[in-house]
């Protein structure tokens, strides 16, 4: 899962970033710093210990903190982060929600910075789309298919209008022709309403959260800076600090959740004498999908998959014993990988 930060100057987008990816900077494209952290998961952990393999891999996040988006860029040239954003899974729209005032010093409107955001991705992708139309009817003719044109073409049109990507209705096919232009409103969306220390239940933002629900915009608050505060102390001391302001969790962990339900993603784990590692897949894969996310010799060999449900492991404490009483299924190409499986994937070499 690859998540992309943005936001507009000033917004805290880069804290958050930060809180989120624990500060351990891994690579830097574009402008843009990138960094991959692993998501501890105490199911694996049980997995682990009952089948003590040699080593145990979580499943990864990695977070892009882009270059912050300047009212106007839009309509000048695409954005910087249209580069870099091709193989990203969602963006979240970092909003400043705290303080009087904005990075221009006026009045802080949080709803008016979304529809910034949003309007800025659209005049992108509508540069984007305009320069690809621009350099097909310039080049050869036999490049320019009526698939092709027609589907730039609608999209422009519909850019132009000021109607998202996402808005619009796209077949498989033609979804895969767009993925090759990077389109920032196609994407899924989350934002993030980067709220002040002293309004952690959201009193004031009432009106933003009114305004992503309407736009059916999913939504989650954190408070960046108290979240860096909280960074900064020890282990026993978090528990204690994050007690005394009545939070349950910290904010990567609900961010993360937020995004599995956008992304519609599910886990599930493989275990063999070498290793225990849990996996993100999209809910609705099957078996064979599943084996190809291991590796792709396995999906192109998949003969079937031994599945163990977590609720029954944890009942009976191994997959020998699953095995034993019954419990592991074998399952063929059809077989849809539920949340929490054990997968053993059997394939020809």
């Amino acid at each position: 899962m690859k998540i992309g930060l943005v936001g507009l100057p000033g917004s805290g987008k880069t804290t958050c970033f930060r809180i989120l990816s624990g500060q351990t900077m891994v690579d830097s494209h574009h402008g843009a710093t990138i960094a991959t952290v692993a998501l501890p998961d105490p199911r694996l952990d049980a997995i682990f210990e009952a089948e003590q393999p040699k080593k145990m891999t979580y499943a990864d996040v990695t977070f892009v903190d882009f270059a912050a988006v300047h009212k106007g860029d839009g309509a000048k040239k695409e954005l910087a982060l249209h580069k870099v954003a091709g193989d990203v899974d969602a963006l979240a729209l970092v909003i400043q929600c705290f303080g009087d005032l904005n990075h221009l010093g006026e009045t802080l409107e949080p709803c008016s910075d979304l529809e910034t955001l949003l309007l800025e991705m659209s005049l992108s992708d509508l540069a984007i789309i305009g320069k690809a139309l621009d350099k097909l009817n310039a080049g050869p003719k036999a490049e320019r298919t009526p698939q092709v044109m027609g589907l730039l073409e609608r999209c422009r049109e519909h850019l132009g209008r000021g109607v998202a990507l996402r808005e619009m209705a796209f077949s498989e096919e033609d979804r895969k022709l767009l993925r090759g232009f990077a389109p920032l409103t196609l994407m899924p969306l989350i934002a993030v309403c980067n709220i002040a220390e002293d309004d952690l239940m959201g009193d004031r933002i009432a009106s933003l959260r009114a305004k992503a629900d309407q736009m059916g915009l999913p939504h989650v608050e954190i408070s960046a800076e108290l979240e860096r505060e909280i960074a900064e102390l020890s282990e026993e001391d978090q528990i204690e600090f994050m007690a005394d302001y009545g939070m349950d969790a910290l904010a990567r962990d609900r961010f993360i959740r937020a995004c599995f339900e956008i992304l519609d993603l599910i886990t599930f784990f493989t275990v063999n004498e070498n290793e225990a590692r849990a996996w993100t897949i999209a809910r609705g894969a099957t078996a064979p999908e599943a084996a190809g996310k291991v590796h792709t010799d396995m999906q192109a060999g998949f003969i079937r998959a031994e599945v163990s449900a977590l609720k029954q492991f944890e009942q009976h404490g191994s997959l020998q014993a699953c095995k034993d009483k019954g419990y592991q299924r074998v399952e063929g190409k059809e077989y849809v990988v539920a949340e929490g499986d054990i997968l053993q994937i059997r394939f020809s070499r």
